[in-house]
């Protein structure tokens, strides 16, 4: 069975595209080898490179490199200018692919008057209401190429939401009612596709699984990972529902799959939850349609599954913050597998828990979406996750912040940041920034 995707990250599609004004003195002559050095670049960075070839000179090749570009289907373009530059070029060129628009104005060169233009494009991208970036820096500047990368994820990030299928199996938690979805919204401002799904479907899935498939399922991952104290009837009931859900993501056509586990399921379908982020498909439980979604774009942005977790408890003297949630983490979140352990669940006294220490070291992002007002809200916290243990049951993340995590927890009270934080590593609060005011979504960062 055919099911998720490699756990490899989506790599932003950027074309690119050289622009001069030819017959003038201007330094066009310059403009082949400044691309053929963007392009020599760009082969070292996380990017698929979409190229034009031949050099932008007039509106009319303007409008050919966007056809080309369009036929491509880039995530953005990045115009690599290198005289001054009509206008028009630009609109010409986003005529026929209507992406955003990075600006890269390659100056500090004596015969070079790129920047120039800048602001005459910019004006005209703004009156069309284009997204775009302009920065006139020569093409070895690093902190450019990194508003460049930024620049091209939020594109990409685009496309990856509007390519999403999540299902919503079993509606939303019922005594959590800030995690209401908006589903207009979800559509409308990040292009989802949202499958509602009744928990029955799940229920009649899991009474079809064989015995024999079950109970070989859960004998094999017992001999993969560590201690195993849960109930061997708990194991196999929890096997059940991951081989079900896997059944029902495949059915429906799903990357992601926001199982409602309260009341009636709770631990019963941690298993699931956690097999299915390491499967490719991104998980939530308690009905969080939201958190969900973040886990597929983490899990797009990286090689690896996403981190889903409460603000759990404060440590002020460290500056720190403990995440974690009660036992529902993709076993690729682990140091190794040997330190997977699956145990009876706190909460409910039965069922299965996975527990380990989260090993994600380093700079990290964690992420918040809720609903309300017509609208979306995101917010993202900054830090660098550092060593924990298993204080807490589940799968806990210590994080370390600039600021005083009371201080940090009076700033997402006040932006209306809810309940879920959803992780992965890297600093990715530029990304999500710029995302956010290309779709009209409420944004707080804190760091």
């Amino acid at each position: 069975m055919s099911l998720g995707r490699d756990l490899n990250a989506v790599l932003p599609r950027v074309g690119v595209v050289g622009m001069a004004y030819g017959g003038y003195n201007l330094g066009e002559e310059l403009g082949p080898a400044k691309l053929a050095e963007m392009h020599d670049l760009l082969s070292g960075q996380p990017v698929t490179v979409v190229p034009v070839e031949d050099l932008v000179l007039d509106e009319a090749g303007a409008r050919v490199a966007g056809e080309k570009l369009a036929g491509s289907a880039v995530d953005c373009i990045l115009a690599v200018i290198t005289t001054f530059v009509p206008d028009c070029f630009i609109v010409e060129l986003l005529a026929a692919c209507d992406k955003p628009v990075f600006l890269w104005c390659v100056e500090r060169e004596l015969q070079c008057i790129s920047v120039v233009c800048g602001p005459l494009i910019t004006a005209t991208l703004y009156n069309l209401e284009k997204r775009y970036a302009l920065h006139g820096t020569d093409i070895d500047d690093p902190e450019t190429m990194e508003e460049l990368l930024t620049f091209a994820r939020a594109a990409m990030l685009q496309r990856v939401l509007r390519e999403l299928r999540v299902g919503f199996c079993g509606g939303k938690c019922p005594i959590m009612f800030s995690m209401t979805p908006d589903e207009y919204a979800i559509k409308r401002q990040l292009g989802a596709t949202v499958i509602n799904i009744p928990i029955e479907e799940l229920y009649d899935v899991a009474k079809q699984i064989p015995e024999g498939e079950a109970e070989a399922y859960w004998n094999g991952l017992k001999a993969e990972i560590g201690p195993v104290t849960a109930k061997e009837a708990d194991g196999l009931r929890s096997s059940r529902y991951y081989l079900a859900a896997r059944q029902l993501a495949a059915k429906h056509e799903l990357g992601a799959l926001s199982l409602n586990c309260f009341p009636h399921l709770k631990s019963k379908v941690c298993l699931a939850v956690a097999r299915l982020n390491d499967a490719g498909i991104a998980a939530g439980c308690e009905g969080d349609l939201h958190s969900t979604i973040l886990m597929h774009v983490f899990q797009c942005l990286t090689d690896r599954p996403s981190f889903n977790g409460d603000w759990l408890r404060m440590y002020p003297e460290r500056k720190e913050v403990l995440f974690s949630h009660c036992g529902a983490g993709a076993f690729g979140l682990a140091e190794n597998k040997k330190s997977v352990c699956l145990r009876c669940s706190i909460e409910t006294n039965d069922g299965l828990a996975v527990c380990y220490a989260t090993h994600l070291l380093g700079p990290v992002t964690l992420a918040n979406l809720v609903a309300g007002h017509g609208t979306l809200r995101l917010s993202t916290l900054s830090g660098e996750a550092v060593a924990t243990n298993l204080e807490y049951e589940g799968t806990p993340m210590c994080v370390r912040f600039a600021e005083h995590p009371h201080e940090l927890l009076q700033r997402i009270a006040r932006c209306g940041a809810g309940h879920h934080w959803v992780g992965g590593p890297g600093d990715l609060a530029g990304m999500f920034d710029l995302f956010c005011k290309w779709r009209g979504i409420t944004y707080a960062g804190v760091t």
